[in-house]
Order: structure tokens, then C-alpha cells, then sequence
């Protein structure tokens, strides 16, 4: 199968679903350094945006900010009260990533395509300025995260990127990587692969801590994982199947099933882990690669930020 109707497969959103918006948006700009606007949108009434939820007409109600990181929009949204696939969300997970985006040129092509393999429209509505059409596909028993589909009728946005100062917040707003936690991470690539039309992965096994000196918790872990990685232009997905033994990939993954686990950003390490101690948040665990190019540091970041942060670091040496 070929997926034609979905274009191009860059992501072009992020959205957190957060119990609190003024709370989450306060401490990201004090611990990340973000600009974010001050103006709050809303989503209106069914008058005004024709939203159904499930197939039926429905008032939807939700507030929420974005902006940019690097080329990729960032949305924390609250839901405002039931129906709503984000009030779902919230009541089954807690906060946490709850979709990722992509452009389409015809929404009716594409969500055709998705209900061919299984995927149903869940929620959709108009823009408040009726500029244009979401729809959300039920595809997180698949892929462990919504996929969110966005036609513009008067094309798409330009995205307005702008530098971000390397010594604000934790050095960069570029987010690099969304990381999810699977059961089974050969079906839940061989559903990427079909659902998306993609390629094969980039497959990789963790070795133990003699190669990667693992730490969980403050103490050394034998922990491994099995990885596979898909490109969506700035953004890589890595999806990750941990062994038993205790980690923060475990951890999540007992807590809440196939999920979102974190969000990354290529940072200097001991700068970013550094400031983050400055605000309460320290490291959970943190590991070589397998070929010792490199770094990577999960920062226990979920009660302030609403979702782990991974710090990456690649070196010019093996270490």
C-alpha cells in the first residue's frame, strides 16, 4: 500500500495534554526558557467549529497555547469538561503527549485510508476561524500516540523559526525526538511501516553495563532495550522495548502501556543536567550508546513538564 494522500510525512505538531495550562506554561518558560505567547486560545462552541466527537455532533471545549520549536509547533492543551478525546486521554493516562501531526491536502483521501486499515476518525471540528479542518484517527492501540491530520483551505502556514540563545534555559528549543515504550516492537514497527507507509527502521540492541556503564536511579543497571527508529523530518521516532529489569522505559511501560515515554533535545549534557537541578529535576537514568558516540540522559522531568525530557549528546570520540 501506498499512503499517497498523506504527502509529506514531516510532523509538524506536538501537543501535551495537561490537567493545569497556566501551571505547565509558567514552568516551561522558567525551566525550558520558552517563548510563549501570552495569549491563551480556546476551542468554541459546536456553532462555530461543527465538531463531532465519535461521529456525533458535540461542544468541545479546551484551552491552549503553541509555538515553535525549531520547525515542529508545540500545543499544551487543557480540556475544558467532557466529551473530548483529550478529557479520554487525561482520565486514562494523566498528562502526557497525546498526538502528533501531520498536513494533508484532503482530509476525506486520507482518513480514508486510515479506516481501510482499521483507524477510525475520533474527534474533528473546524478552526475557531474556520480556516481549516483537524481530525484525530484512532491510532494510539496501533502506534501508541494519535495521529492528528490538519487541511488548510488557504495553504499551508510558513512556520516562523527563530534562534534560541545557547546560554536560555537548557541551550535549544529544537526537539529532535518523541520516544515511545512498546510491548512488542516488531509489531508495533511492521503497524508503522503499514500504516504510514514507511521504511524499515534503523533496528539497534542496547548492551549491557559494561559497554553503556548504565545508571538507573543514582545506581548501575544492567538494563537494555531493543530500539527501532523512523524519520519525520526534524523529528526521529524511536520506539523502545525494554527488558524486565527496572528502568524508566519499564516503569512507564507497566504505568501505562504503549505510550509516549519522552520528548528529546540535542543539548551539551552536563550544561542541561545542570540547570534542570536548579529546579528540582534530577537525573533518572542515564547511559553510553552501544558504540560509546554518545550520550543520552532521561531527565525525571513528568511532574513539572508533563513529560520526561531526554537529553542527547554525541561525541566526536568514542569514549
Amino acid at each position: 500500500m501506498t499512503f499517497s494522500s498523506l504527502g509529506k510525512k514531516d510532523f509538524v505538531q506536538i501537543c501535551l495534554v495537561v490537567e493545569d495550562l497556566d501551571r505547565t506554561v509558567a514552568q516551561y518558560r522558567e525551566i525550558l526558557g520558552f517563548d510563549i505567547p501570552h495569549e491563551v486560545q480556546t476551542i468554541e462552541p459546536y456553532s462555530h467549529t461543527r465538531s463531532t466527537y465519535m461521529g456525533k455532533p458535540a461542544d468541545l471545549h479546551a484551552k491552549f497555547v503553541s509555538f515553535m520549536m525549531g520547525n515542529v509547533s508545540f500545543e499544551l492543551l487543557q480540556p475544558l469538561g467532557d466529551p473530548s478525546v483529550w478529557s479520554d486521554f487525561l482520565k486514562q493516562h494523566g498528562e502526557g503527549v497525546h498526538h502528533v501531526t501531520f498536513n494533508v491536502q484532503r482530509t476525506a483521501a486520507a482518513t480514508a485510508v486510515f479506516a481501510d486499515q482499521g483507524c477510525e476518525v475520533t474527534q474533528q471540528g473546524l478552526f475557531t476561524g474556520r480556516g481549516g479542518m483537524y481530525t484525530y484517527v484512532d491510532t494510539e492501540k496501533d502506534l501508541g500516540v494519535t495521529i492528528e491530520l490538519l487541511e488548510y483551505y488557504g495553504g499551508e502556514p510558513q512556520p516562523n523559526v527563530s534562534s534560541f540563545p545557547a546560554d536560555k534555559g537548557v541551550g535549544t528549543d529544537v526537539v529532535c525526538q518523541v520516544g515511545l515504550v512498546v510491548n512488542d516492537i516488531e509489531k508495533s514497527a511492521a503497524r508503522y511501516r503499514q500504516l504510514l507507509d514507511l521504511p524499515e527502521p534503523n533496528w539497534v540492541q542496547t548492551p549491557g553495563y559494561e559497554i553503556t556503564e548504565t545508571t538507573f536511579m543514582g545506581e548501575p543497571s544492567e538494563a537494555t532495550a531493543k530500539l527501532a527508529f523512523f524519520n519525520f523530518g526534524q523529528v526521529q521516532i524511536e520506539l523502545i522495548e525494554p527488558d524486565s529489569k527496572p528502568s524508566v522505559w519499564r516503569n512507564i511501560l507497566d504505568e501505562k502501556g504503549d505510550s509516549v515515554h519522552h520528548i528529546a533535545f540535542q543539548v551539551d549534557t552536563s550544561r542541561a543536567a545542570d540547570h534542570f537541578a536548579k529546579h528540582g529535576i534530577a537525573i533518572a537514568q542515564q547511559g553510553l550508546y552501544g558504540d560509546r558516540r554518545g550520550i543520552y540522559t532521561y531527565m525525571d522531568s513528568a511532574s513539572k513538564l508533563g513529560v520526561i525530557i531526554e537529553l542527547l549528546e554525541s561525541f566526536k570520540d568514542p569514549r
